[in-house]
């Protein structure tokens, strides 16, 4: 006996290819941020993303940073990144920079570590174009162990 292809076939397809792509899958081994921040959505922050990338260039230098980007492009981004080292507790290292810009800010580096545990300490805030401050928050990406 031969099936029909009908249309409640059709739809019933189409809402599977939905929602499987709606499923939120994890990505190893990749070259992209951590951005599944599971956290109260923001009001005036659209995408915060960072961490520290386990891969190595060339050179031996892992890429650490973070970036984030604004609802509104007039209003002021600004991003402060710290590499964080595991020692029996979360500890700043040297390793600091901050960026400042409309509608969103970013810092990408390539630096050496040693073997350890690593994550990206993020502090983000969100000005008005005359200087208020908007919103702000401190976030934690998740650990890489190098």
């Amino acid at each position: 006996m031969k099936k029909k292809f009908t249309f409640r076939s059709a739809i019933f397809l189409i809402v599977c290819i939905l929602l499987f792509n709606s499923i939120s899958s994890t990505v190893f081994a990749s070259d992209d941020w951590q951005s599944n921040f599971k956290l109260p959505k923001w009001t005036y922050i659209a995408y915060v993303g960072g961490g520290v990338l386990r891969t190595t260039d060339s050179s031996g230098r892992h890429k650490v940073g973070g970036s984030v980007v604004l609802n509104d492009y007039d209003n002021v981004a600004e991003l402060e990144a710290t590499v964080q080292r595991y020692n029996g507790g979360w500890y700043n290292t040297s390793y600091k920079w901050s960026s400042s810009s409309n509608g969103g800010a970013g810092v990408e580096e390539y630096i050496y570590l040693n073997t350890g545990t690593y994550r990206m300490r993020l502090v983000i805030k969100a000005y008005s174009p005359s200087g208020t401050l908007l919103e702000e928050t401190t976030l934690y990406t998740g650990e890489t162990i190098i």
